[in-house]
Order: structure tokens, then C-alpha cells, then sequence
């Protein structure tokens, strides 16, 4: 089977991009967006919605196999693509990849994911958005051409065994927004409220009062509104904010995570990105410092990788430095899915935990698509997305997974009985 023709589309992605560098040197809040200008190249606003491209590989049989192209809601910082525009996405998609896709066999994923991974048009690399696009494409040509799910045919590839049972899922939920958890803690995921945080004064205090009183609020809820025994882990992502109140004195951040532990009680605590410096040697020699720190004072929380982690590169550098407890491997930013599978695999034999992540901004298929690279790779935990409203996510994310499980559970009957 061979890749007839290929169809382009724009579209949306499921959230915004966010001038990070901006809200970070104090932009006025107004409603959702922010007021000022922006400071990272390629922003027009502080808060612009994002949108998406979506590639569709017409099959000699006339299926359609698509992937989208998305990128990150924080772009262009932390070593980070620039923000991605569908205008620009399509017509860099015009001409030498369009002609390099058709006529291509698609028998196997590997080879032609890595094919279209390293791609260079006029002397360049295609932008991870692309990347990302084109390699979902691939992954959905090659399983309707050998009729199984996703999920096998990367299995297959990487020698890997399918997962039997679903993937633990973090959810992420709107900072502060109480009825919306209230939603998440009724339906009981692994892993909540995935929440960010952008603002020390509104949303942290200066020596972390209002991030405690959160954290008390959240786990009193919890036990009071969940069934008996859930005991979710408790997921925040803080963006360096902690390090920044403290003048990045490593003892008084590990000092406040401690806090933050017994603040949630019998609830166990993930913290993303507690500090962040300029660059990522300097991200790696803090981010093991705090470990060790945490380690040394007998605090029991686990220490989430992400920004200056962007490419399978960076991930292998955190991995070989012991830098986190676990890596958020940001679908993304890593360009061709097939890095994404590479990355928790790496993590896996070293001895690092792996979280296969991404961004609200991204989009119901590249959410669907995410699940079979995590039932193939067996990741600790994946994000929910597209989007920050929850519901729609977990729901998404679960029922591909269920699909995915029952499908191959069907046919290992079938074959067992034939």
C-alpha cells in the first residue's frame, strides 16, 4: 500500500499560545488575557488562540489516515520552537514534502517516521509542529494498511509489548477552579489537578502561605467528596515560580516542598519545575541539587523534568543526571512521535520515571494518537488533553484506551479459538 495523495487543513488546537516571558515580567491581568507587550519573538498579543493543521495521507484504497500539527501553549521559551501558525504550517507543507509523501509505501512506521523526522527543506529541519503532524499521519497509515490499532503496530516495531491494562492519567484542571475539581475528584483520576501556576503573589504568597492553603483545600476535599480509599497524587506545575520567591535558595524551595507534603496530608505530592534557570546545564545542575536536597532533608515527593527538556537530546541529559524523580516528555516539542516512543523507552531503562506529557493546545487527535504510543511504551503517567476543562480530555483519552485494550483482548480470543 502506497500513499496516493495528500490533503491539507487548517484549523484549531485546543487552547491558546501564552507569552510566558511576559506574564513572567509582570503583565497586567485582565479577565483571561494579560494587558502589555509581548516579549517572546512571534507573539502579536500576550494571549492569541492557537490553531492547527491537519495532514491527510489519501490511501491507494482511498482511506484517509491524518495526523495534527500543534505545538505547546508556552512556546518560544525554555529552548522551545516558536509558536506555530497554521498559515505558515501550510505552506511549508507546500512542494518538497507533499511530493516526498506520495507514492511512499507505507508498510512500516519507523523507518518513514524518522524519514520525515529528519527532513530538511532549504537547508532546515522541519518545525516540531510539522514533525509531530507528519509522524501521526504515518503511525495512522501504517496500522489501517495492516488493519490494528496503533498501539500494535508500534509494539510490533519497537519490541515492545502492548500494555494490558489503561494508562494512569494526570489531569488538568483551570487553576483555582473549585467546581471543576470537584468534577475530577467524582470521576477519580490517578493523578490531579495538574494545575499551573503563573503568579506568586495571587496564587503562591510570598512565603508560600496561599500554595499551602490550596494544597489543605484540595486534600480536605478529596476525603470529603471522594468514594472511599481514592487517594489521588497531587500534580502542580510551578514554572521556576518557587525558586524565584526564594532567590533560588535550593534549601528554603525544598523547605517549602516539605510543607507542601504535609499539606496534603495523606495525599502524595508531584511538583513540576519547582526552579528554572537560563539554560539547560544550569537547569540540570539545579533541578539535582534540589533532588538531592529533598533526598538529604527525608521529603518523599516527586520532582517532574520539563522546561530545558524539550528533544530527545535533552531528555537523555536529565535521564543520564539523575536530574528528576521523572521526565515529562512533551509530545510536541519532540517533533516526530517516534522521539516520543524513544524517550520513554530511555527513561524506562534508566531508571527515570516517565511522563508522557504534551499540551492543552493540542487537539482530539493528536490526544488519541498520544494514548497508543503510551499502551506501547507503558509510560508511569500520561497528561489528559487536549484542553484545560477536563471532562472532555479524560473522557477522550479513557475511551481510546478502553477501545484500543478491547480490540486486541478480541482478536487474541479470536485467534486462540480459530
Amino acid at each position: 500500500m502506497k500513499i496516493d495523495s495528500v490533503v491539507c487543513s487548517g484549523g484549531r488546537s485546543g487552547y491558546f499560545h501564552i507569552d510566558f516571558a511576559a506574564v513572567k515580567a509582570g503583565a497586567t491581568p485582565d479577565g483571561f488575557i494579560y494587558r502589555g507587550s509581548p516579549k517572546t519573538p512571534g507573539f502579536v498579543d500576550i494571549v492569541e488562540p492557537a490553531d492547527a493543521v491537519s495532514i491527510m495521507l489519501i490511501l491507494e484504497d482511498g482511506q484517509v489516515a491524518f495526523g495534527d500539527c500543534c505545538d505547546v501553549v508556552f512556546a518560544g521559551v525554555s529552548g522551545r520552537d516558536p509558536l506555530f501558525r497554521s498559515s505558515e504550517g501550510l505552506i511549508q507543507l507546500e512542494g518538497a514534502v507533499t511530493d516526498r509523501l506520495r507514492g511512499q509505501p507505507i508498510s512500516e512506521f519507523r523507518r518513514l517516521a524518522k524519514e520525515f523526522d529528519d527532513f530538511v527543506v532549504d537547508g532546515q529541519q522541519l518545525p516540531v509542529a510539522l514533525r509531530y503532524g507528519l509522524t501521526q499521519a504515518i503511525l495512522h497509515a501504517v496500522s489501517l494498511n495492516h488493519k490494528e490499532t496503533m498501539a500494535e503496530v508500534l509494539a510490533r516495531e519497537y519490541q515492545t509489548s502492548v500494555s494490558t491494562s489503561p494508562i494512569a492519567i494526570s489531569v488538568s484542571c483551570e487553576p483555582h477552579n473549585t467546581l471543576q475539581l470537584d468534577r475530577m475528584i467524582l470521576k477519580r483520576p490517578e493523578i490531579l489537578p495538574h494545575t499551573y501556576f503563573t503568579d506568586i503573589e495571587s496564587k503562591i504568597g510570598r512565603n508560600g502561605e496561599k500554595l499551602l492553603e490550596h494544597i489543605r483545600e484540595i486534600s480536605s476535599r478529596v476525603v470529603a467528596i471522594g468514594v472511599e480509599h481514592y487517594r489521588p497524587t497531587l500534580h502542580f506545575d510551578f514554572y521556576g515560580l518557587l525558586g524565584d520567591i526564594f532567590a533560588q535558595d535550593i534549601a528554603m524551595v525544598s523547605e517549602l516542598i516539605g510543607r507542601a507534603a504535609e499539606a496534603a496530608g495523606p495525599l502524595q505530592l508531584l511538583v513540576e519545575t519547582p526552579v528554572l534557570e537560563r539554560t539547560r546545564e544550569h537547569q540540570i545542575e539545579r533541578m539535582k541539587t534540589l533532588r538531592n536536597e529533598l533526598k538529604k532533608s527525608g521529603i518523599n515527593v516527586g520532582i517532574i523534568a520539563d522546561d530545558w527538556c524539550n528533544n530527545l537530546s535533552d531528555i537523555r541529559a536529565f535521564c543520564d543526571e539523575k536530574a528528576a524523580d521523572y521526565i515529562q516528555i512533551k509530545m510536541p516539542d519532540l517533533g516526530g512521535i517516534n522521539n516520543s516512543m524513544e524517550a520513554v523507552l530511555y527513561c524506562k531503562q534508566h531508571g527515570v520515571g516517565a511522563f508522557l506529557g504534551g499540551s492543552a493546545n493540542e487537539t482530539d487527535q493528536s490526544a488519541r494518537i498520544s494514548v497508543h504510543v503510551a499502551l506501547a511504551s507503558k509510560p508511569d503517567f500520561i497528561g489528559s488533553k487536549p484542553g484545560l476543562s477536563g471532562d472532555e480530555a479524560l473522557m477522550m483519552q479513557t475511551n481510546e484506551m478502553a477501545r484500543t485494550l478491547e480490540l486486541i483482548r478480541r482478536r487474541k480470543r479470536a485467534a486462540l479459538a480459530a
